[in-house]
């Protein structure tokens, strides 16, 4: 098979920890002697094996590799972001590697938050009890005696989640949404406190040694133990648990949403 369209690689790397977000800072690293055929979905492509064909929205075929979490730039300077990956083989021999591919606005990446979140912010609050009560020894892989790494973070990270898991030596993330907080008024008209929710995904991975779906449920049970065990301060207690398990190509990114609800007062 012969691709005839030339892209720019840029192969993302992440760094150190962001204290605040837990997010990896990144950075890219630009090839660009790959090549790339794009195809939307259902398309056929001559010159593709047989039964071969685009699977999403957007498709890039290429037998260069390309990793989750990269970002490849046409030749009309479009970017796209490589969210998963998967290998096409014909019997033992890899034919060629299939990318789902989102369109991205030209960007700059983010600096680290710092210190100018605020602790009025469901996440950063979340993040800190969380830091406080987790314990790495309620979290084992499949042997049943070595701990398993784990972070907490911000959801929705400005790179794909399954990069962590593969780069940084991670086994289970602690992942917090925005939520949403509505006030709490008084007879006087004034703001007492906020009820507000939070949605935590315990997140995970197939590894060496690790079933993904075994360690997202410790994950949620140690949750529920934090809860159970200090449910005071901000009276914190789960609504609902559950799955939202997805595949992304050749991954399964195992996850469960898992809603905190509480109360807090004005600081």
């Amino acid at each position: 098979m012969t691709l005839d369209f030339s892209v720019t690689r840029r192969a993302l790397t992440l760094g150190s920890q962001d204290s605040v977000t837990g997010w990896y800072a990144k950075s890219f690293s630009e090839t660009t002697t790959q090549k790339m055929v794009f195809q939307t979905r259902g398309s056929s492509l001559l010159g593709l094996h047989v039964g071969l064909y685009a699977k999403y929205e957007l498709t890039g075929f290429s037998i260069d590799p390309f990793d989750m979490g990269d970002e490849v730039i046409d030749s009309a300077s479009n970017y796209y972001g490589v969210v998963a990956v998967e290998p096409i083989y014909v019997g033992d021999s890899l034919y060629t590697y299939q990318y789902e591919l989102h369109k991205v606005e030209p960007h700059y990446d983010l600096p680290s938050y710092g210190t100018g979140a605020s602790v009025d912010d469901p996440r950063y609050r979340t993040k800190t009890w969380l830091d406080t009560y987790l314990t790495a020894g309620n979290l084992l892989e499949n042997d049943g005696f070595t701990n398993a790494t784990y972070i907490t973070c911000w959801a929705k990270p400005p790179y794909p989640m399954p990069k962590v898991y593969v780069t940084k030596d991670v086994d289970l993330c602690f992942a917090i949404g925005r939520g949403n907080s509505s006030p709490i008024i008084d007879s006087n008209h004034y703001t007492i406190g906020y009820n507000e929710k939070i949605s935590i995904y315990p997140t995970a991975i197939d590894k060496t040694g690790i079933s993904g779906d075994n360690l997202m449920w410790q994950g949620e049970r140690e949750l529920r133990r934090v809860a159970e065990t200090y449910p005071l301060g901000s009276l914190r207690n789960y609504e609902t648990m559950q799955p939202q398990t997805q595949s992304l190509g050749s991954t399964t990114l195992y996850t469960v949403e898992c809603v905190l609800s509480y109360k807090r007062g004005v600081d």
